[in-house]
């Protein structure tokens, strides 16, 4: 030990001489000296740390299986505080990457080598999968629904592809992975009986992060958005600018505890869109269906979901929703999902319905987007709404997806109230509204310049949904391709009818945006970016 010690005592000493030969030595002198006394030092802390490094770091034999693509590494052990740890001789598959990483002590860096890339944090597109192009035959119109069982379904394929690749998947090891999007659009309005108008509009951007617990029980999403909207228009600011606005929130946050590996069990708790309709499509514009009844809410869900290609899947939730008929609010909402998916050769489909308590709190019924003046939802801005209502309003739901091969899909869903509104919360002519939508549509998917490339052409109709702001019926027609790898384009035409100019509709008891009567068509293109 006081070999060891002796370089630095050395040194300090040294410190402390150096002003006293300021006034005595010349400077080539003492920079002779010093320089002499310096290589002294580095020799012998030399000669230490090789010392150190043959008692606490023996050499490990090493083996490179060009075969398999993998390298097995015996690692030494790691002192753990407190106690003394047991070295261990069996060896660790890793995939081939960066050897030189630190082995002992804290680990801070984000590193893994249990891990693809050898890393904590990972991005890719659609939640950390490497497509070359936009997937599910370009489905752009994200839904959101069930978003956890798609979790659940990539952490069991990660797990699958770490085994095939001779990696171990014990448990130990949390890790983030990252998506997200980006999207702009350009757009042209001739709006019946009214002034035309045109935009370029940042639309969407978002950011995923993926949180694969140490436990593979535990698996959670939190989604960061931004508001492409006016302020005025959801009460955050009072400003009219779009880009004062801008601001970012979170969109989703829940955590999932499941494990698809072992069980078809899994529950759901947090903020989250829950199980009541689907809502996918092709087009650039939302279905009416999605308008109407997506429902966000902070809920607890229990499911299950059968392995394979045919098999059963359900869920039931329960939530605290928005709107209330006593005088407080509790949790009062809730629904049942279910559905059947099946695979048979060429043809796969998926079908299935659900049912919701309360219709009321759908996201279209909340925020109409009309400012105070005109019915702005039940929960719109400065009193332009009322989240107090009568009585719940149950809703049901019907949808099915048909697919031949990986050209031609078919979907259809139906959306509606079970119930009507009271006359006190929402009419269309003088009656209780009883809001219902359908949405059809049909796309063939190709390739061009070995470009996926689809054409879609979509039908939906509305009924008693004037208060909500939509139109009566809808038509129109999509092309989507995908140029670059993550990126997506779409081009879109848009004909809307809407409800006669001598309709009349209120929420509230306040009186709806007043209807054209006539027709708006719309050109709309889009650009996605995903990663």
């Amino acid at each position: 030990m006081k070999q060891k010690l002796k370089p630095i005592a050395l040194f300090m000493c040294l410190l402390g001489v150096i002003p006293a030969y300021a006034d005595s030595t010349t400077l080539s002198t003492r920079t002779h000296d010093l320089e002499i006394q310096m290589t002294k030092m580095q020799n012998e802390l030399h000669a230490i740390k090789k010392e150190q490094k043959q008692h606490t770091h023996p050499t490990q034999p090493k083996h490179i299986n060009h075969n398999t693509k993998t390298f097995t590494q015996v690692l030494p052990a790691v002192k753990d505080t407190g106690a003394d740890a047991a070295s261990t001789n069996e060896p660790i598959n890793y995939i081939e990457g960066p050897q030189n990483l630190p082995t002992g002590g804290l680990h801070y860096i984000g590193t893994d080598a249990d891990a693809p890339g050898q890393s904590f944090v990972s991005t890719g597109p659609y939640i950390n999968s490497h497509i070359s192009y936009s997937g599910m035959n370009l489905i752009i119109n994200s839904p959101n629904i069930n978003e956890d069982v798609s979790l659940l379904n990539v952490r069991k394929n990660i797990r699958e592809r770490l085994r095939a690749l001779h990696v171990p998947v014990d448990e130990g090891h949390s890790h983030l992975l990252l998506s997200g999007i980006i999207e702009s659009q350009a757009s042209y309005r001739h709006i019946g009986g009214g002034p035309s108008s045109s935009d370029i509009d940042l639309t969407s951007a978002g950011l995923d992060s993926f949180i694969l617990s140490s436990s593979h029980w535990v698996t959670g999403l939190m989604s960061f958005a931004y508001d492409n909207d006016r302020g005025t228009d959801t009460g955050s600011f009072n400003n009219n600018s779009r880009v004062q606005n801008s601001r970012l929130f979170v969109n989703k946050a829940f955590v999932v505890l499941g494990d698809f590996e072992v069980s078809p069990l899994y529950s759901t708790f947090g903020q989250m869109y829950v199980p009541f309709g689907t809502y996918s499509s092709s087009m650039v514009s939302s279905p009416l269906t999605k308008t109407v009844a997506r429902i966000k809410g902070r809920a607890i869900l229990v499911g299950l979901q059968e392995p394979g290609d045919d098999s059963f899947y359900g869920s039931a939730f329960i939530m605290r929703g928005d709107t209330h008929a006593g005088s407080a609010s509790r949790v009062n909402n809730g629904g049942l999902n279910a559905g059947y998916r099946f695979v048979k050769g060429k043809f796969s489909g998926n079908f299935g319905a659900s049912y919701i308590l309360n219709m009321a709190d759908a996201q279209g019924m909340q925020n109409t987007g009309n400012g105070p003046t005109y019915f702005g939802g039940f929960g719109g801005v400065n009193g332009s709404g009322n989240e107090r209502i009568i009585h719940r309003v149950p809703g049901a739901n019907v949808r099915g997806l048909f697919s031949i091969g990986t050209s031609i899909d078919l979907l259809a869903e139906y959306v509606g109230a079970a119930t009507a509104f009271n006359g006190s919360d929402m009419t269309y002519n003088s009656h209780g509204a009883r809001p219902k939508a359908i949405h059809t549509e049909a796309a063939y998917t190709f390739a061009v310049l070995n470009r996926p490339t689809s054409v879609a052409v979509g039908y939906d109709h509305t009924r008693d949904a004037l208060a909500i702001g939509v139109p009566l019926s809808r038509m129109s027609m999509t092309l989507n391709t995908s140029i670059w790898r993550e990126t997506l384009q779409s081009l879109e035409f848009r004909h809307d009818i809407n409800y006669a100019a001598s309709s009349y509709a209120s929420g509230s008891t306040i009186q709806a945006y007043p209807p054209s009567g006539k027709s708006d068509n719309i050109v709309t293109a889009q650009f996605d970016m995903y990663f």
